[in-house]
């Protein structure tokens, strides 16, 4: 296993610090983005989705069933492929952590996450289509995410100091299921863009901290 950390310092610009988190939390909902292929609803939702990120593109990974995943600026992800997790250590100190059983993998996800020209680009839809309404459930978690890590470490609600990843990211049929990880604790979010009223796209199904609803309730005032 290949273990790699490396610390982004914002000090000189701290600003840039809420915008590197944001883009490294789409980074990391796109690396574990995936759907069955043998759902044909999930499966059109899921190419959909991908086209209107740039540089990404749907492609199938045959396990006990096949899954469709994400294949972002020739990077093609799995759930296997590499992990990432990371620590806003202060307001403009970010750890990040990635590992993989292939060190080409580490560097290329570190390339990705670090470099200004790969930021990431979604709701691009082309001019007879408009941005899937998922994203704007996806911006206002990453919002949210970024909102509480920039907190004083001693509030609650904080995940500032706190190791932040995202497990799995599942479309099922037209809504997602996202699993994240709050220092080993595992969370799951449902969005579901299809539901009329706002609180009700929105969903805690599993929590292990209180982050989980702090996050939804960030996203619902959104």
């Amino acid at each position: 296993m290949v273990v790699e950390e490396v610390r982004y310092d914002f000090e000189d610009h701290p600003r840039y610090a809420d915008d590197f988190v944001r883009d490294l939390l789409k980074l990391m909902i796109i690396a574990k983005l995936n759907a069955a292929v043998r759902n044909p609803t999930s499966k059109a939702y899921f190419q959909r989705l991908v086209s209107q990120i740039e540089g990404c593109e749907a492609y199938v990974v045959k396990y006990g069933q096949p899954l469709l995943y994400a294949k972002y600026r020739d990077m093609e992800f799995t759930d296997q492929k590499v992990t990432s997790q990371f620590v806003r250590q202060k307001d403009h100190v970010i750890d990040v952590t990635m590992e993989s059983v292939f060190g080409e993998f580490v560097k290329s996800f570190d390339i990705l996450a670090s470099m200004s020209e790969s930021r990431v680009k979604w709701a691009i839809a082309a001019k007879d289509d408009k941005p899937d309404p998922l994203f704007e459930l996806l911006n206002a978690f990453v919002d949210a995410v970024s909102k509480l890590t920039a907190l004083e470490i001693s509030r609650e609600d904080s995940i500032a100091g706190k190791r932040f990843a995202i497990r799995n990211a599942f479309i099922n049929r037209k809504s997602l299921q996202l699993e994240f990880m709050v220092n080993g604790q595992l969370n799951i979010l449902e969005m579901n863009p299809s539901k009329k009223r706002k609180d009700d796209k929105i969903s805690v199904l599993f929590a292990k901290s209180e982050t989980a609803h702090s996050i939804a309730a960030l996203m619902k005032q959104s």
